[in-house]
């Protein structure tokens, strides 16, 4: 089964973007996973995410982004951004990803990671990021992980870690054949 996941590069007033820095450590840690850091900006990174699916055609896809909160947040759907304000008038104002969320949300528990579900990814680069996977089909499996600051408590190990026990929840899931939520 092919996965993608992808982590944004550094923005703002954040000169190390923890998603990209797990998303590196992930896949240093898993020969053969494919990984993309995508740039922070609504135009360029559905851009940077079109090419990197059209490269490796994933099942999975785990988009990931930084949200200044000390625990792992699954979102579950996306609003139609701004940025898409061109997209035609019949195009879905929220469009919910496919993922074993109960799964995926003890998979990065049992890591030790605090994690939650969320239905609010936060009208930035992330939700237009998931809006634009999820309203292109990008792949059968879609969800959004937003990750915590690096620092108090937080490394990029540990991000990772859970971020690849999010992801393994959605492989064991579509291995068995099951529908994953």
């Amino acid at each position: 089964m092919t996965a993608l996941v992808t982590g944004f590069g550094p923005f703002g007033r954040w000169s190390v973007n923890s998603s990209g820095e797990a998303v590196a450590a992930l896949g240093a840690a898993r020969p053969g996973l494919a990984v993309a850091t995508l740039p922070v900006d609504h135009d360029a990174a559905p851009r940077a995410l079109f090419d990197a699916v059209a490269r490796v055609r994933p099942e999975v896809l785990l988009l990931t982004g930084l949200a200044d909160e000390p625990r792992l947040r699954l979102e579950m759907r996306a609003r139609r951004p701004e940025a898409w304000r061109d997209a035609p008038d019949d195009a879905a104002r929220m469009l919910h990803g496919l993922w074993p969320w109960a799964a995926a949300l003890d998979a990065m528990r049992a890591t030790g990671a605090p994690a939650r579900l969320s239905d609010d990814p936060g009208r930035y680069v992330c939700e237009t990021t998931y809006w634009a996977a999820l309203a292109t089909g990008c792949a059968p499996l879609v969800a959004f992980l937003h990750t915590p600051p690096l620092g108090a408590g937080w490394d990029a190990a540990r991000v990772a870690a859970a971020m690849g026990a999010c992801l393994d929840a959605a492989l064991s899931a579509t291995s068995r054949g099951r529908r994953p939520c």
